[in-house]
């Protein structure tokens, strides 16, 4: 029971600090706070949730079913940026949050954003150590593959 007592007032403490000096303060001169405290937590949830997704979805082999649909909301989505006359650029609607690059995509705010939710894999040939999203479709933008012996 002392361990517990100590820490809530460990956090009693931290809370009197966080009201005194301000959020803001906290935030920016002593990031390491907010990160070992919220942001690390958020990551690890952020990757169990993609991980159990995976592996429903692996499991139910859904993803194979909703692929022709998503292609075609893609294609309408293109067909709609060329019927409104195409003056944009067109992107992925990927949010910056979402890529690996830590540049900023300035672009997607004046780009065409077409939105793509093609995160599966379809399909994995061990033979041929590929993976594809049907034997004769590439992978979509949003696959990572790494097959190894």
């Amino acid at each position: 029971m002392e361990p517990l007592l100590c820490l809530g007032g460990l956090v009693v403490l931290f809370l009197l600090w966080i009201k005194v000096k301000g959020l803001d303060y906290v935030i920016v001169h002593h990031r390491w706070i907010f990160v070992c405290l919220f942001l690390l937590p958020l990551s690890v949830l952020f990757d169990v949730y993609y991980y159990v997704r995976g592996w429903l979805i692996f499991k139910m082999c859904s993803a194979p079913k909703l692929h022709n649909q998503r292609v075609r909301n893609i294609q309408r989505q293109v067909r709609e940026w060329r019927n409104g006359g195409g003056q944009t650029y067109m992107c992925t609607g990927r949010p910056g949050w979402l890529t690996m690059s830590l540049r900023v995509g300035k672009y997607k705010k004046t780009h065409k954003n077409i939105m793509m939710n093609m995160m599966d894999i379809l399909e994995v040939d061990t033979e041929r150590q590929e993976a594809s999203a049907l034997s004769i479709r590439p992978l979509g933008p949003h696959v990572s593959v790494g097959l190894t012996d």
